[in-house]
């Protein structure tokens, strides 16, 4: 199955606390399409990021670690009777 993922929206979504005091919090939202009318839309809190670039960037790394966790969870699944 082919997959197309496609950015939708990132939004800069206030001033997070954490150990180095404010940072930049982000929401980056991804659409994913497959073939076979398979739609999903997956949605990444960030924070820390200063820029709209870095916010892309980082969002981008944590999709592709979660597909890829994903896609070996996928294969060790079994249904149970």
């Amino acid at each position: 199955m082919t997959v197309q993922i496609t950015p939708k929206s990132i939004r800069h979504t206030g001033m997070a606390i954490s150990t180095e005091g404010s940072v930049a919090a982000w929401q980056m939202t991804f659409q994913l399409d497959g073939d076979e009318s398979l739609h999903a839309t997956i949605s990444i809190p960030l924070a820390g990021p200063s820029t709209h670039l870095e916010a892309q960037q980082k969002a981008l790394k944590i999709l592709q670690v979660f597909l890829s966790d994903a896609s070996e969870a996928a294969k060790k699944y079994q249904f149970s009777n």
